[in-house]
């Protein structure tokens, strides 16, 4: 899978330390050597390194660790992010670690750093594990320890980073079938850049994390201030393509009508996508959301299985899958359904029913993950009482680990490949019935004659010799 455009948790940070006196550099390693990473490290010189530590990539964090201490013992290293954040007591028993911050790391990172310059007590830093004495001491993180005003927040600086940005794919490269109908300059030399509007979530998803990590209580930017940084990334740097990087971009449809309003209003001649539920569609917010630039939706489905959305706490149902592609389809707004495969609970029965919702829905693409097991989750929790999986785990080199405790790797593949082959022979029937019309065999034939016959073995044949010999 390509990624978009470099994370935005970091940018965020270096800047909120900048307009607070620091001199913070952010580095992003995600396409380079060792041999680099090394140079920059001993270039540098730093006094404190922090690091991001995620699930699927925390084997490079603790290389990257091992390098500095390498280099220069005595930096100060500090991990955050989400694997360090659920998994904080193994990582700062296991490794030799300095600090690990807790969730959202503006506020929190800052008072860290006073706190080792001797302007404040450690131990009134909230949301920090750290080692004393041989001990190891966390500091709770209760909710006025999350940031209420996010405006307050700088945009990141990208005049000293702007060149990462040309090592992540073109929108052409991520998106071919979505851009076709945008500017050349947009789509092919175009570079794709993230957007975060809001924080927490007021849901808990079997599979998510992002509760632990951001906080229950949703919060979010002002519509005006989400417009400015859009307009300084515009106006300053030329971007024209954003990914609102919320899980939920529209989980106040109003909200959201008035972000695109203010985009609207200011003549910004910008494209976005975005992720959300299927239950905040509305007819005025998918009009506002196509009028504003918004090339495509992604929405978190599933699972066509009520029972299975119900077990994973979706808190969602196929009937509202269903009309809300149906108001998307009547706006001309492409969306897709993100869809997961061996979900505790899954069976044929189930997958059946998610593929029965594909075919009402008809959505031009579909997304599949199999189920996987991150720290965190409740998905973790059931596992680990299940006995198939232990913390233990995170200290080898694998990868998170697929959910096989019901199903086996070979029916994940299995389910996926069925979904999938729909989704392909749907394209396929599309594309023909666009050539047929194209040569005018479509005239004068109805919809239901025209199944009745694309189902003739014979007919295919023949009409597959004669187009390959068309076009």
């Amino acid at each position: 899978m390509l990624s978009p455009c470099p994370g935005t948790g970091l940018s965020y940070l270096n800047s909120y330390l900048q307009m607070n006196g620091y001199d913070s550099k952010l580095y992003d390693f995600f396409f380079e050597s060792w041999d680099y990473v090394e140079d920059i490290l001993i270039k540098e010189n730093a006094d404190i390194v922090g690091i991001t530590c995620l699930t699927e990539g925390r084997n490079n964090s603790f290389k990257l660790l091992s390098l500095i201490r390498r280099i220069k013992k005595e930096t100060i290293v500090v991990f955050g992010g989400h694997h360090s954040t659920y998994m904080y007591d193994q990582l700062i028993k296991s490794f030799d670690i300095d600090y690990i911050v807790l969730g959202e790391g503006e506020e929190k990172f800052l008072n860290l750093i006073q706190a080792i310059e001797g302007k404040m007590p450690l131990e009134s830093v909230g949301g920090i594990v750290y080692k004393k004495g041989g001990l190891v001491f966390k500091n709770s993180m209760k909710d006025g320890d999350f940031i209420k005003e996010l405006d307050k927040l700088p945009f990141p600086l990208l005049e000293e980073n702007l060149h990462i940005f040309t090592k992540y794919p073109s929108l052409k490269e991520l998106h071919p079938k979505q851009v076709k109908n945008i500017p050349p300059e947009v789509s092919e030399n175009g570079r794709v850049i993230s957007i975060i509007t809001s924080r927490g979530c007021p849901y808990n998803c079997q599979f998510c994390s992002t509760t632990l990590f951001w906080g229950k209580r949703w919060r979010f930017r002002s519509p005006k201030n989400i417009v400015d940084e859009i307009e300084y990334y515009y106006t300053h740097f030329g971007f024209r393509y954003f990914n609102f990087a919320d899980d939920a971009f529209t989980i106040v449809p109003k909200r959201a009508i008035e972000i695109c309003k203010e985009i609207t209003n200011r003549n910004l001649e910008i494209y976005f996508d975005c992720t959300t539920r299927a239950d905040t569609i509305t007819d005025e917010l998918v009009k506002w959301l196509k009028r504003a630039g918004c090339l495509f939706v992604a929405l978190g489905v599933e699972s066509g299985s009520r029972k299975i959305l119900e077990t994973i706490n979706k808190k969602i149902s196929p009937s509202s899958v269903i009309k809300a592609f149906r108001i998307l389809k009547k706006n001309d707004l492409s969306a897709y359904p993100l869809l997961m495969v061996g979900n505790p609970g899954d069976n044929d029965e189930t997958i059946h029913k998610t593929i029965l919702l594909m075919k009402i829905i008809r959505p031009y693409r579909v997304s599949i993950s199999k189920t996987t097991i991150f720290p965190g989750t409740d998905l973790y929790d059931l596992a680990k009482k299940q006995n198939f999986i232990n913390d233990s785990y995170w200290l080898t080199p694998k990868p998170p680990l697929l959910y096989t405790y019901e199903n086996s790797f070979k029916t994940m593949e299995r389910w996926a490949f069925e979904i999938e082959n729909y989704d392909k022979k749907l394209y396929e029937l599309r594309i023909l019935r666009l050539k047929l019309r194209v040569l005018g065999f479509l005239s004068n034939i109805n919809s239901l004659t025209f199944k009745k016959r694309i189902l003739s073995k014979r007919f295919m044949e023949i009409m597959k010799k004669y187009i390959r010999f068309i076009f």
